[in-house]
């Protein structure tokens, strides 16, 4: 079999793209949760949240350990295709704490709802990677600092509800950039 010169750089291109693409994914940092752990990412990033819970008054995050598979902890719904979390219902459930950052580890939610909790701190910036996001609710509890400007990465955001907090600042400019967002509460807050 005759190699044309023409044969040969197609060869040639096709392994150094290869050998380019293989390069690039030994030093470029792979995101475990889309490459190994699948939904085991959602399990480790609710038990991130769950560790920064210092009060759970009614017991609501008793269900979520080994005992019981993540799907079935009390809040939690998964998508039935794929088993990953697509929302987190702690609705006025007295909880006291912070809200973890490895919540934004989630890739599949579609509804996360924290509202008339007493959860403190700032706002996760994290909370920006949840491109799937419709409904964030975190309204009517003790947060405190800025709104992330980049909650405007979730661009499906339909419903933006952070009203009754101790929020400060300015509404981020970037924020109009959700061109899906119908509902937005901010008020009673300490915004300028």
């Amino acid at each position: 079999m005759a190699f044309t010169l023409e044969s040969f750089m197609l060869i040639f291109q096709l392994t150094f793209h290869v050998i380019l693409l293989l390069s690039l994914d030994l030093f470029a940092p792979i995101p475990v949760s889309a490459t190994i752990l699948g939904n085991e990412t959602d399990k480790l990033a609710l038990i991130e949240f769950k560790s920064k819970i210092s009060d759970d008054p009614f017991g609501v995050l008793a269900t979520w350990n080994e005992s019981f598979p993540f799907c079935q902890w009390v809040g939690v719904a998964c998508g039935l295709k794929h088993q990953r979390v697509v929302s987190l219902l702690l609705y006025s459930q007295k909880l006291i704490g912070t809200i973890s950052p490895h919540i934004g580890n989630l890739s599949f939610p579609q509804s996360f709802n924290l509202g008339d909790n007493s959860f403190h701190g700032k706002i996760p910036p994290e909370l920006g990677r949840l491109i799937r996001l419709r409904q964030l609710n975190l309204s009517s509890n003790l947060l405190q600092g800025e709104i992330p400007p980049n909650l405007s990465r979730c661009s499906k955001l339909m419903d933006l509800t952070i009203n009754n907090n101790q929020l400060k600042g300015q509404v981020p400019f970037e924020i109009g950039s959700l061109s899906e967002l119908e509902v937005i509460s901010i008020h009673r807050n300490n915004l300028t």
